[in-house]
């Protein structure tokens, strides 16, 4: 049997697409495992420190989400809702695995886009 290589871990890119309206953007690249969760994590605590009122997180160049990262999306966007913003929106392949699995969760409360423009757009409609 020939080992397969792993795959690589999640590499990931905040942006910050709109300051006065505390919108980012998240890029995701590669596997979000649990061994991610902790830096996972301070990316969403620091940009809620920096005053994001929504993040959307492009998923489209990951193949696998660990339930745990999931976790902190889920509870960065009630905190974010809490405080009066948009919440964590997803964008995703719509006729991926990955896309099909996280929509079959709804009452996790993470919307899913096909693009990053539609998810940065939708925080717009909120207001």
């Amino acid at each position: 049997m020939v080992p397969t290589a792993s795959d690589p871990p999640a590499v990931f890119y905040l942006t910050t697409v709109d300051r006065n309206e505390g919108l980012d953007l998240v890029e995701v690249e590669g596997e979000l495992e649990p061994v991610a969760v902790r830096r996972w994590s301070g990316l969403f605590q620091g940009a809620i420190k920096e005053g994001a009122t929504g993040i959307a997180v492009d998923l489209r160049g990951c193949n696998a989400v660990d339930p745990l990262c999931i976790s902190v999306m889920v509870a960065a966007s009630a905190k974010l809702k809490a405080r009066g913003g948009g919440g964590v929106k997803l964008v995703t392949h719509p006729g991926s695995r990955l896309g099909r699995r996280l929509r079959s969760h709804p009452a996790e409360g993470l919307p899913s886009y096909a693009s990053a423009t539609g998810a940065l757009q939708s925080f717009g409609e909120i207001r």
